[in-house]
Formats: C-alpha cells, structure tokens, sequence
C-alpha cells in the first residue's frame, strides 16, 4: 500500500471516529487530573503473588504494534511494581479483516503485535472484574500502524466511572398531555476521595422516537463538569415532549454521566418514564376466524397478517391502516375521537359490522372475519365524438365495474388533469366526497365534460384515476382522440388611472408596459409590451385558458380583486382586455407587527397586535395579511401555498372580508397563534407579513417585522488549530498553534461573533452555547487559511463538530481606528476579514451576545428580505471540512 494511500485510509478512518458529529451532550477535556483513588474491593486478574520477573519482550524487525498494560491501583497515573496485568486478551481491532488479530499479556503486562498492515487499529482489552481502559481522544483511541515502524502503546486501567459517581434525577411529572414541556432534574455526586473533571451527560444515544434527548445539560457541556469528592451538583434541563410520544403515549429518559461519553461507555446511567396523553384515543381490535362458531375467537383461531384500513365515512379518506399481529391484535392509537369505516384488504372480509368508534379513553372489541376474494374494478371511458376541434367541449362518458368477489367500498374518481372537469359532475364518485359502493358484478357510469387543459402532439388522452377503500389508485386510459387546432386573438390596454375615475383618459396609457402571456393548449409563454398608447395585439395564438402579468414603470401596479383572472382564447371574435393600474398599497397603508414577548417557549401561544392606518384620501376595503411567503417553519401566520392562517388571525386571513379602514383611520387587531415546535431548532420565532386587499395576489403593500428568542438548543465546535509543516495531512508534535483567538462569525467579511475561544498549549480551542447555523471562521493572529473556503462551518443543534483547522502563516491583523469607526482585522482569511466594531471600541468577545442575537434573528428572517453568500464549497450539517488539506 502506497503511502498516499495510507494516509487516506487513516484520515478516513479517523474521519469516522473523530470528525463525526457527537449526539446529545459530547465528549469534552481529557481527565488528565490527579485520577480518583478506587473505594472497591474488586481486584485485577493478576491479584496472585506476582511471578517471577520475566524478561522484557525483544522487538522484531517486524513488531507493528507493542504495549503495556497495567491496573493503576493507586491512581497515581503510572506503572507501579505490581500493578502489571498479565494474561489478558488484546485484540488489535480493524474492519478491514473479519477476524481482527489478538495476542495476550505476558507476566510484565507486556503484548505485540507483529506483520500488522499498515493502517488504523483500535485496541481492545478483555479485562475482568469491571476494570476498564479509559480513553482521553480519539488520539489513544485509535492507532495508526505505520510500514517498516513500531507503534507503542501504554494501556492504563482503572476502575470504571460508574463506581466513582452517583446519579439520581428523574422527570417534573408523571403524566404529560402532548404538546408540553418536560423538565428534568438530575443530581451527580463523586462518592470517591478523588477528583473528578470532564464529566458530560449523554441522553437518548439510541435516538429513539420517544426518548428526550439528545439534549444539553446547562453545566454539562464543553469542558463538562467538575466533582471535587464528596462533591455534589444538580442540574435541570427543558424539552419538548418529541412528535412521537403523542402515539405510544409515553415518554422517556435515558441518560449515562461520565467524562468523555464519546470514548468511554462505563458511567452511571438515568432512566425514568412518563405517561403521554393526547385530546386524541383509540380502539384495540382482535381479528380471527369462527372456525368453532361459538361468537367469539378463541387463541387459535386468531388471523396474522390481516390489514385493516380506517375510513373517514363522509369522504372516504384514509385515516390509518394497521396490521394484525400473531395474536389477531390491530392498535389503533393518536387518533381524532369518532365513527370510521374499517375495510380489510386482501382475501379477507368482516363477517357483520364494519364500524369502528374511536374514543378516548381507548376502546377494544373483536371482528370475525371470513374468507373473501377482494373487489377489483374495471373501467372504460368513451369519447362523444370520434374528433374534437382544440376549443369544443370534450363530452366523456366513464364506467367502473367490479369485477371481484366483494363489494368495493367508497369508490372515487381523482379529477381528470387533461380536462376542465368540476369535481360536481362526478357526484359522489368525487374525489373529496363520500364515494359510493359498487358491489360484486355491478356498474357504475358517470358522464362528464369539460374543456381541453393538456394536449400533446395533438392528441388528447384521458386518464381516469379510481380509488376505493384500502387501494392506492387504479389507472385506465382511452384509445386517443384526434384534436383540430385552432386559433385566436387578445386585443387589449393597459393605464394608469392617475386622476382615479376608473375609467381611462387621455394620457393615461401606460408606455411599454411588460407582458408575459401564459397558456393555451397547447400551453406556450409569450412576452410583449404596449405601445406609445398603452395597447397591444396578439394575433393567432392557439385557443385555451390564458393568464397575463403587467410590470409598469414607476411603481404602478395591477391589482386583482379576486383569483388571478383566466380568460379563453377561441376563434371568431377577439378577447377585449383592460388592466387599470393603481398607485402600489404600501403608499397608502402603513403597517407595524410586534410581539408581545421577547421570549417565548414552543407551544406558547403568541399575541401579534398589527396596527394599520390609511394614509390616503380614501376608504379601503377588505385589506389583509400575506405571512411567511418563504414557508419558513419557525414563523408564525400560516404559510403561504401551503398551510392556511390560523383562525387566531381574524379578519386579516385571506378569504375573509378583510379590514376596512376610512381615510386617515388607525385600526389595531390582536392576532394570536401557539409558536411552533420548530421554532426550538432555530432558537427563534418570527412573524412576517405584508398587508393589502386580496394579498394572494397583491403583493405591494407595507410589511411588518418582528422576531422573538425561543430558548433552544445548541452546538459546539471542538477544534485543534495547526500548521501542517509536513503535508501529511496529520497534526504532529510542533504543529500546534497555541494562545491565538479563534471566532465564529455569521459572515465572512461583516459578521457578528457568536462564539470565540483562545487555543490552550496544545492548539486547542471549545467555542461552546453556539447556536445552529452556518459560519465562518476567523483567526486573530499571523495565520490564515490556505483556501478560504475551508473556515466555513456548521453547526447542527445538540451536536459537537470536531476536527481541526490546517492554517499557513498570513499576515498580522491591522491596527484598529481605520476610517468611519471601523476596526478592521485582516488576518483571518487570505485577502483578510474585516470584522466591524462599534466605534465605542467595544472588542470582539464583547460582541459575542449581540451576534447570538443576530444569529437567531438571521434565522427568523430566512431569506425574508435578506441575500447572502454561501460558500459553493458548503458540506452537509453532519460533516464540516475544518482541514485545509480535507474535503
């Protein structure tokens, strides 16, 4: 293996083991401190009388890997006679083998290892009597095994965490109703005679879906806590119940306590549970064959494997679908109380009744069921007319048959894409109706119409979708039918009704006005402008649906009074437009938001007073909010195109009559709404909307801003900063450069600092409390980065990002005082960063709070009004590139 090579496996592998991002509270400083006297009485393997001195081992030519192991019985960091453990089982662990070499200690605690490939091993020890071999870094961790090279080890057992502290905590409740706040509390003593530091709480390891965590401990976290002995601390943490707890109704707490979680497993551990209650039930039910016909299942007559759907009875709708257990058993949990349709799909069919209530508490019951061949449904479909014109009315005639052995329940047609058909026509066979119920053998047909919406190579295709309870879908389509293309014209003008007559005068044309024309069938764009009078002229565009948008001069804009207008385009006599265009809304209204906290908790509920006033001569109707257009998560007003506004919002919701507001008028309206549980991950909750009649589509009215901190979660960034004098892409002795300044900065030229820390001896820095996000790097000292794309991070919440930062020297920082007040620091990039200070002369680290503030509104404001510039070198969140040599 080439050496090149080699190093790649290495920094692969390390990658894995060190560069990964660290779940729930992660690991922290070495405990390097005066180690703990052990207060057992268990002993090492080798508590016999020691055997006479043997001689020390002889290396090879070819020894790969050599240690010693010992128990350090009296704590004192170092091999004392009589502490050498003999005969225990070493494996040098690797995954590129199935079987990873072992050897055993001699009576010295000596082991070697010999002929190792090259690459990275992880020594293992089967140690007896709980004594365990804590880990510092991943640097004793993992071992790197060089060619034609000997790697020493030294192995330091000690007795493990969990008989040195003691941990009892538990949860604020014994019942919780979802969604709400956990709090935990735990209490950690050091029931040795010994110093304890860098101790960490990991939770939830295992992420399951109702577990909390993981989480920061406040006082567990960066360098972890402190325990002289005896000491004793207890810390609280906030949560909010997961998603998932709701359904299981119960939530959990595990939790291990001990230095260095993310290489040492032996701590004391934290478990406790709670109950999860919901506004919503549920109904457990038992499903079987009668073989015995005795009105009841008996345990051998219980059916696996049975799927039993849930129907919504007023539309058919899928509510949940559940399979029966060994036992017949079907839970049906978190959901809303009421009657359903049950169905069972497959070969299987309930005996009698198919209703299933849903109550709170939880109701249960059984179903008999009986052998069935399922529905199965057919269907045609049949043109009027062998040959349409592009602008007729398409008549379409459409037959489902069952054609299986059971009734097909709440059947239902999805809307045709290629026709302008409205969901009426199809009566209940609709797709938002009840459906109806076709049974074995029999028909149903329905007849339709409606104009031609896609064509393609003119043809036209038809495609029927039918759906019946417990199915996916069910597709058909019809042979193709011949479309003639026709043609039509759009005469039209477009004004600015200055003097607000409604009505066009001369002067009034609006001079190369923009158009963009849209539709037709086939569907086709079309720009344009008016002319010196504000008119234009489309002349044989092919018939259909079209819509046009207007972009004027000097802020002049069209406002629509409801949907945006469609009109069809058919042969004979031209379609006659006029676009009256007013003065934009936001010259005529102004608009404030603002919360009424500063800080909130997830699931509060938020008060938004929005106060409007009508700047101008005239009353103005139905005026409303347009919120979150981004469809940001974390703010509040519904988002727009997706999720409707909340009924907290009153008047001001699209499709409501709006606010009106006479001339000169001030309106205030208290909005509420709960704030979102997503607002957690950005440790931010904002409301941004703009105000005017039908907003939907009328975007040009005033906006309002605010924001609001929502305590959250964190990250950290655990970093080594070095230069790599030798390229080979691995921190070396010397390579480390200590007592410089390392910050974040939410921007590379003109960011905020939100978290900043100072390299130790050892090169290394622990920026903790960072909030999630993107950003970049920057070095108080005679260093830069090589490629200044390399300084950017990021950070995730609850997760640590480790690694290290490969720097060249650079030039020192500039002198602060450069011109208008700005202090500017040049050494942090190559071409330098400029970091603007207050002209107060307020210093960097003084800076630190207000930049989590601007993170957390950065965040709130995501992409509300807001350009930046990320790096086209950006890595996913569980991956940052913090070497300038690793990609």
């Amino acid at each position: 293996m080439s050496g090149r090579a080699v190093r790649f496996a290495v920094l692969t592998t390390v990658a894995l083991l060190a560069f990964g991002t660290t779940p729930a509270l992660a690991q922290d400083e070495p405990t390097t401190t005066t180690p703990p006297v052990v207060t057992t009485s268990s002993t090492p393997p080798s508590s016999e009388p020691a055997p006479p001195p043997a001689q020390p081992q002889v290396l090879s030519t070819k020894d790969s890997l050599t240690g010693v192991l010992y128990a350090d019985r009296n704590a004192n960091t170092v091999q004392d006679a009589g502490e050498a453990l003999s005969g225990v089982v070493v494996t040098a662990f690797t995954v590129r083998v199935a079987n990873s070499p072992k050897t055993t200690t001699n009576a010295n605690g000596e082991f070697v290892f010999r002929d190792l490939e090259p690459g990275v091993y992880q020594p293992l020890y089967e140690l007896a009597d709980g004594w365990v071999v804590h880990h510092d870094s991943s640097r004793d961790y993992v071992i790197e095994v060089t060619a034609d090279n000997t790697t020493r080890v030294t192995a330091r057992a000690e007795r493990p965490y969990r008989e040195r502290l003691s941990v009892t905590g538990s949860l604020d409740r014994e019942s919780y109703h979802y969604p709400s706040s956990a709090t935990t509390t735990v209490t950690i003593t050091n029931i040795s005679d010994r110093r304890i530091s860098g101790i960490e709480g990991a939770c939830n390891t295992n992420f399951s879906g109702i577990g909390l965590g993981p989480q920061r401990w406040p006082g567990l976290w960066g360098s972890g806590v402190a325990l002289e002995p005896g000491e004793q601390r207890t810390f609280t943490a906030v949560a909010q119940l997961p998603e998932r707890s709701r359904r299981e109704g119960r939530v959990t707490l595990d939790c291990q306590f001990v230095p260095n979680y993310g290489f040492n497993k032996d701590g004391p551990t934290l478990h406790d549970e709670a109950v999860v209650t919901s506004d919503n039930g549920g109904y457990t039910m038992v499903v079987g064959e009668d073989r015995n016909a005795n009105s009841r299942i008996d345990a051998d007559e219980a059916v696996q494997g049975a799927e039993v759907v849930l129907l919504q009875p007023q539309t058919g709708k899928q509510i949940a679908m559940r399979t029966s257990g060994a036992d017949g058993k079907i839970e049906f949990v978190d959901l809303p109380v009421g009657d359903y349709d049950a169905v069972v799909r497959g070969s299987w069919a309930f005996q009698d009744t198919s209703r299933v209530q849903i109550t709170q508490p939880a109701g249960s019951g059984h179903r008999i069921l009986k052998r069935a061949v399922p529905a199965e449904l057919k269907a045609s479909l049949k043109f009027g007319k062998p040959r349409y014109e592009v602008h007729e009315t398409i008549s379409v005639e459409l037959t489902i048959t069952n054609v299986g052995g059971q009734p097909a329940e709440h059947v239902q047609v999805a809307p045709f894409s290629a026709l302008e058909v409205s969901g009426e026509q199809f009566g209940d066979l609709r797709r938002d109706g009840p459906g109806v119920r076709i049974p074995a053998g029999e028909s149903r047909t329905v007849s339709v119409s409606g104009k031609i919406r896609q064509l393609w190579d003119d043809k036209l295709t038809v495609i029927a979708e039918i759906y019946h309870a417990g199915t996916s879908g069910y597709f058909t389509s019809l042979n193709e039918v011949e479309i003639v293309q026709t043609t039509g014209d759009i005469i039209g003008v477009v004004y600015t009704d200055k003097n607000r007559n409604g009505q066009m005068d001369p002067g009034e044309g609006a001079v190369r006005a923009e158009l963009e024309l849209g539709g037709g069938t086939p569907l086709r764009g079309y720009g344009g402008s008016t002319d010196d009078n504000g008119r234009f002229h489309y002349k044989g565009i092919p018939s259909g649906y079209y819509s046009i948008n207007y972009t004027l001069a000097d802020g002049w804009a069209v406002h629509l009074d409801g949907d945006k207008p469609r009109f069809r385009v058919e042969p004979g006599k031209p379609v006659e437009l006029v676009a009256r265009a007013e003065r934009p809304f936001r010259e005529s209204l102004k608009a404030t938001v603002v919360l009424d906290k500063s800080t909130y908790q997830a699931g509060d509920i938020a008060k938004i007073t929005v106060t409007l006033t009508n700047t101008s001569d005239r009353e103005i109707r139905g005026v409303q909010a347009g919120c979150n257009r981004n469809a940001e998560l974390n703010q509040l007003g519904g988002r727009m195109g997706f999720t409707p506004m909340p009924e907290g919002w009153g008047d001001l919701r699209p499709g409501t009559e709006g606010v009106t507001l006479a001339s000169g008028e001030t309106r205030t309206i208290v909005a509420t709404e709960k704030v979102p549980a997503k607002a957690l991950e950005s440790r931010a909750v904002a409301v941004a909307c703009d105000f005017a009649p039908n907003p939907v589509h009328n975007t040009d009215g005033p906006s309002g801003y605010d924001w609001a901190s929502v305590p959250g979660r964190f990250g950290a960034v655990d970093v080594l900063l070095a230069h790599d004098v030798n390229k080979n892409l691995r921190v070396d002795p010397g390579e480390a450069v200590p007592n410089t300044r390392i910050a974040l900065m939410t921007d590379r030229e003109y960011g905020a600092v939100v978290a900043d820390a100072v390299t130790d001896a050892n090169g290394r820095a622990y920026l903790d409390q960072v909030p999630p996000g993107e950003y970049w790097a920057w070095i108080d000292g005679p260093w830069k980065f090589e490629d200044p794309n390399n300084a950017y991070v990021r950070v995730g919440a609850d997760a640590k990002i480790q690694g290290w930062f490969g720097v060249v020297p650079g030039q020192a920082p500039a002198p602060p005082g450069t011109a208008d007040g700005e202090q500017v620091a040049t050494g942090g990039t190559s071409g330098g960063m400029r970091v603007a200070l207050a002209k107060t002369g307020a210093s960097v680290l003084g800076l630190a709070f207000l930049g989590v503030l601007l993170v957390a509104a950065g965040v709130a404001m995501s992409r509300h009004g807001r350009t930046g510039a990320r790096s086209a070198h950006a890595l996913p969140e569980a991956s940052v590139a913090l070497d300038s040599k690793k990609s």
